[in-house]
């Protein structure tokens, strides 16, 4: 199995860290090692599957070679083409939520391709050429508790990022 690299642009901020946190956490349970992360711009090892994250300011390979136009807050673009993997946020959220649905909708997707029980981790073989685009149709998105306590309240918001809730 080929090791992976994300190259990420500048993690500037909190949300920027998640992203290449949750994507890391994501590609352990299928390559039982944490991918290798980069800064755009350092040398990278040739024998990597390389997974490219950010936003056309932030990532010069991104901005280079996504044809994507994206113009929402929280919008992202999925690519996977010969090998190379491009998730584009038009901003940092937009990242953010594509990191999660590159598992939802892709990885998922390849790992149960038919309706038998057997798994089949898709970074064992090439992977299948992908696009996908997506954005939140509504703008504020939450739970409200009710009052109840929530013990975990660290696990509780990392539960809602991964539902791409933002309030």
């Amino acid at each position: 199995m080929k090791k992976i690299a994300i190259i990420y642009g500048k993690l500037e901020n909190g949300i920027q860290k998640k992203s290449v946190e949750i994507l890391s956490k994501i590609l352990l349970d299928y390559t039982y090692e944490y991918p290798c992360c980069f800064e755009f711009g350092t040398d990278i090892p040739s024998n990597h599957r390389k997974i490219y994250i950010g936003t056309k300011e932030n990532n010069g390979y991104i901005k280079k070679n996504s044809n994507a136009s994206l113009s929402h807050s929280d919008e992202y673009f999925i690519s996977v083409r010969d090998e190379v993997v491009i998730i584009e946020g038009f901003d940092d959220s937009g990242v953010l939520y594509g990191c999660i649905d590159f598992y939802n909708k892709y990885i998922i997707k390849q790992e149960f391709p038919h309706t038998d029980k057997y798994r089949i981790n898709c970074f064992e073989k090439d992977l299948p050429d992908f696009e996908y685009s997506s954005r939140p149709s509504v703008s504020d998105r939450g739970i409200w508790t009710w009052g109840h306590v929530i013990y975990d309240y660290r696990g509780f918001i990392d539960n809602m990022v991964m539902l791409k809730m933002n309030t």
